[in-house]
């Protein structure tokens, strides 16, 4: 089953890669936000596709993907679940090619949220939506939101489908360690000590407006460059990355506690953001490197030679 961690999510990519590589093919599979998403587009067929476009996303193409909203949350996610809409077709959960679960979070009472059947669309776009980012949604009667506010890492759901052996991915496990993602830190040399940092340009020129660029260090595909710690005033955006961070990071660890998997896959994804959906590749790889180093022990309780 697939943890929660938004853009961390594309690790999960690798990781079923890796499993399928060493003919290991789960028969069910369930998710909890981005876990969801990566689970329904696996279950449904289209992983090929889902790499493949993950793998072109630039910072921009990200950004150019969002809808601003007033109420409800920062982004309506209209135009970034339409891509997977297509991608569905319209299919119910019960028509993908394996059974699929989503977790959901309701508002009102923060009761755990099964979504077994009905649209399949639907449910993803219920189980993505992190509070304060993306509008929660109507469902049954009720307001739904990410499903990372009860169960990160839903082993409990597996369980629950009947699974024999839950293999857990978890994305949140060195997520508040400060270790850098992708390659080493690197000390920029300043030219000028007075110059500001650089920024990254909309392709009209103009920077980025800061609540929407990349928080407090500069990006690559390969390298994050670790900032200096600084009195400055977070933005708004980096306050609501890290508080979402603490948060699943605390409540994966108390879930696990009481719910452990038979096999727990943890990605070192702990430099890199929940808005780093453009670095999918190094994500992906650290996804696989995870699977096979657990590799033994799931051969092991697996009862594979």
């Amino acid at each position: 089953m697939l943890g929660g961690g938004a853009a961390r999510g594309w690790a999960h990519i690798g990781a079923i890669r890796a499993l399928h590589d060493a003919g290991i093919k789960p028969d069910v599979v369930c998710g909890t936000s981005i876990g969801a998403l990566v689970g329904a587009v696996y279950a449904n067929g289209d992983l090929d596709w889902l790499e493949e476009w993950v793998s072109r996303l630039t910072w921009q193409t990200v950004v150019r993907l969002l809808d601003l909203r007033i109420s409800g949350g920062l982004l309506g996610g209209r135009k970034v679940i339409q891509l997977f809409a297509d991608k569905f077709n319209g299919r119910s959960i019960a028509q993908l090619n394996m059974p699929f679960a989503a977790v959901a979070t309701e508002l009102d009472t923060g009761r755990e949220i099964w979504l077994q059947d009905g649209s399949t669309v639907d449910s993803v776009r219920a189980s993505i939506a992190i509070p304060g980012i993306f509008t929660p949604v109507w469902h049954n009667g009720v307001w739904l939101v990410d499903g990372g506010l009860c169960n990160p890492v839903p082993v409990s759901v597996a369980r629950g489908m009947r699974a024999d052996c839950v293999i857990a991915i978890d994305l949140n496990n060195d997520i508040l360690n400060g270790r850098d993602f992708g390659g080493a830190v690197v000390e920029t040399p300043a030219l000028d000590p007075t110059a500001p940092p650089p920024v990254s340009l909309r392709r009209n020129g103009k920077p980025w407006p800061r609540w929407l660029a990349p928080a407090d260090s500069a990006v690559t595909d390969d390298v994050r460059v670790a900032p200096a710690r600084s009195a400055r005033v977070p933005s708004m955006l980096s306050s609501i990355a890290q508080s979402i961070d603490i948060m699943q990071v605390r409540i994966t660890r108390s879930r696990l506690a009481g719910e452990p998997a038979d096999i727990l896959i943890q990605p070192r994804l702990g430099g890199m953001g929940i808005f780093d959906f453009h670095r999918a590749a190094p994500a992906i790889e650290e996804g696989r490197a995870a699977v096979e180093y657990m590799l033994p022990a799931i051969r092991a309780r697996l009862g594979i030679e």
